[in-house]
């Protein structure tokens, strides 16, 4: 019987299980792509996890697309693991060494340095021209309160912003409880207010600047500070709840660059989505990037409003269209006026405030719009980041990454309380995924912490280095490196040409 003969010609390796040509393009790119990848990995991933694995409290291995376990630190407490994207910590009351001297309520705050002021407000016998002030430290500790210079006259619901390395103090209640015109600038020197000086008093200065007096009187009006100008916005004027919008603008063609006088802006007047007139006042006002937020406050019924419009900015700060007021679920939960409210983390937060009936409440609600649109696709609540108590007027401060809620009013009474959250709950410690995990690490803070981790980045990259360059010896020399592996897995060793093995 004859014997099959293979077929005449070379015949070609097949690599991969057989599916390629083993001296073909596509073998070929496969293996570069995985050494490219396997060098990435060595010289820069590895090293990179190392040096946050030293100074992290947690460390990231892999992509935790989809986490079913989720082991949370215990200062979280009741939050849910992992906690929610701009959730807070639940509110502690403040001991009673940080209590106001009295109640006080429908005032406000602004930081200048490790120093937290807090301006005017209303007490039990009317609006008080009283200024606190306290030191603060980046891990949200304040120290008791003490008096500092005092306003030229009481002041209640005024509007209070920083701009240019002074306070302002615009509007608000004057003792007869009615709203004011009037414009106080704080005295700064080297970063301390040693006083205050009446807008119409400042064309006197060494440096003159023109009267800063608003055009008509303003109580619970909202003032956001822009990088070249203060909008004053809405607001309660004698004849009811307004819809204008001044703006001051801040002159650099002079030397040094000065504050002009409020203007009012009739382009950028509140208007709703037909274009009618949309009054507001009492409301929370922030700017995240490229917005300006107006969240609630009353309308011209004087009750409050869930409603939230918007105005976009360009680059420079200018408005690039009119008010936008949002409907469904990017409206706030329900009405709500003289709330605390404050940006943060790119987030807006919403706490206590009046609701339709001017009752106060202890809801905390918070969002994160889209950063590029300005889009709400609807706000959070939980019940454990409530308030401990319900609160309207309180005054919002934000310390490092704590936010305090000082003052307010419960139950028809100003109380001097605060209370304190946390803006930074703590991530998970460990999770498991589908594809990667998250494990506890060192957390070496400050200075040492960053020079050991890299030292750690550059010893694993050092070592990595090495084990590449075996790797590459050991191709290039595989027949050698084959004796190595028979010697180190028999025990002996066979010499080139010999049958028989050596110990």
């Amino acid at each position: 019987m004859a014997q099959r003969a293979l077929p005449a010609g070379t015949i070609s390796q097949r690599a991969f299980f057989g599916l390629l040509e083993a001296d073909g393009w596509a073998w070929a790119f496969l293996k570069a792509l995985f050494w490219f990848s396997a060098i990435i990995f060595a010289l820069g991933y590895i090293p990179d996890r190392a040096y946050y694995f030293t100074v992290f409290p947690t460390i990231d291995l892999g992509t935790n697309i989809i986490s079913p376990i989720n082991f949370c630190d215990g200062m979280n407490r009741s939050l849910p693991c992992p906690a929610p994207p701009g959730s807070v910590i639940p509110w502690d009351t403040s001991p009673a060494q940080l209590a106001l001297p009295a109640g006080r309520t429908e005032a406000q705050t602004v930081q200048f340095g490790t120093t937290l002021f807090l301006m005017g407000g209303q007490t039990a016998d009317g609006p008080t021209d009283s200024v606190l002030q306290t030191t603060v430290t980046t891990d949200g500790n304040l120290a008791a309160w003490t008096d500092g210079p005092k306003l030229p006259a009481p002041r209640a619901d005024a509007t209070v912003v920083s701009f240019n390395g002074a306070p302002y103090v615009i509007g608000g209640l004057g003792p007869d409880g009615k709203p004011t015109d009037t414009v106080f600038v704080g005295d700064m020197e080297n970063g301390s207010l040693k006083g205050w000086i009446s807008g119409d008093q400042l064309e006197s200065q060494k440096v003159p600047q023109p009267n800063l007096q608003l055009p008509e009187p303003l109580a619970g009006a909202v003032g956001i500070p822009g990088a070249s100008s203060i909008w004053v916005i809405g607001g309660r004027t004698s004849d009811g709840v307004s819809n204008k919008v001044y703006r001051a603008d801040l002159d650099t063609t002079i030397k040094p660059p000065t504050l002009q006088a409020f203007k009012e802006d009739v382009a950028d007047a509140l208007r709703d989505g037909t274009g009618a007139a949309a009054p507001r006042a009492d409301a929370v006002g922030a700017t995240t990037g490229s917005f300006l937020w107006l969240l609630g406050g009353v309308g011209a019924d004087g009750k409050a409003v869930d409603t939230v419009m918007a105005l976009a900015l360009d680059t420079q700060g200018e408005p690039s269209g009119t008010w936008a007021t949002s409907t469904g679920p990017a409206n706030l939960p329900a009405p709500r006026a003289l709330a605390a409210g404050w940006t943060a983390n790119e987030g807006l937060y919403v706490a206590g405030g009046e609701d339709a009936s001017g009752s106060p409440t202890n809801t905390f609600y918070w969002t994160i719009p889209d950063a590029s649109t300005g889009s709400i696709s609807g706000w959070h609540e939980l019940s454990e980041t409530d308030l401990p108590a319900a609160s309207a007027g309180a005054a919002p401060a934000i310390v490092g990454s704590y936010a305090f809620l000082i003052g307010g009013q419960q139950s028809d009474a100003p109380v001097a309380s605060s209370v304190r959250a946390s803006l930074a709950p703590a991530p998970p410690f460990f999770r498991l995924g589908l594809i990667g995990a998250t494990i506890p690490a060192l957390s070496i803070k400050g200075e040492i912490g960053q020079q050991l981790g890299y030292l750690s980045a550059a010893g694993a990259g050092t070592l990595d280095f090495i084990v590449l360059i075996l790797i590459g010896l050991g191709f290039s020399h595989r027949e050698a490196v084959g004796r190595l592996a028979e010697r180190l897995s028999r025990g002996r060793y066979k010499a080139p040409g010999k049958d028989e093995y050596f110990d």
